[in-house]
């Protein structure tokens, strides 16, 4: 099986892209080791030792990891994939467990902090307020004349794309 594997540069974070698994049916799905789901792939890779998060979509797997050995991690996820595929285990419909602020990190961890990293930016995540996500941009990010621009094609579509409930996102001043 070919799996696609990204690891951004400043994130303790892999993103996994099997193909010809779909990974949920419904929504995105976000565990962490305090609360391990009944699904088998998802506690067997939140199981291995220096994984602390995992964000599963229906296309891909982003594992938050604190460990040394990224590329014995990055083969025991892989494996589990594999294995996973090799059973045709059904996908269990569980809601997502974390907080919705911890979600929206995960999301931002997975897709939106790689993008702005590459040019020496971030974002802090002040709050959730309804439907809004309130943020401000940090380091290059902050006063970049193309901000306006990236929060509204990058990180808001990222927002309301995984989370339904996010209408909008307000940059804010940083607290």
């Amino acid at each position: 099986m070919r799996i696609k594997v990204e690891k951004p540069q400043k994130a303790n974070i892999i993103n996994f892209y099997p193909e010809q698994i779909k990974l949920t049916d419904s929504g995105v799905y976000v565990a962490n080791k305090d609360v391990l789901p009944c699904n088998d792939l998802y506690r067997n890779i939140l199981e291995i030792a220096g994984v602390r998060r995992l964000l599963v979509a229906p296309e891909f797997i982003s594992v938050k990891y604190e460990c040394a050995d990224i590329e014995e991690l990055k083969m025991l996820i892989m494996a589990e994939l594999d294995d996973y595929k090799e059973t045709a285990a059904p996908l269990l419909q569980e809601p997502v467990v974390l907080p919705l602020r911890e979600y929206a990190e995960a999301l931002a961890d997975a897709l939106v902090r790689p993008t702005l990293n590459r040019d020496n930016g971030d974002i802090i995540i002040h709050g959730i307020v309804d439907d809004t996500i309130e943020l401000s941009f940090t380091g290059h990010c902050a006063g970049c004349p193309y901000a306006q621009n990236t929060l509204q094609n990058v990180i808001m579509r990222t927002f309301m794309r995984y989370i339904p409930q996010i209408k909008t996102v307000r940059l804010t001043e940083n607290k």
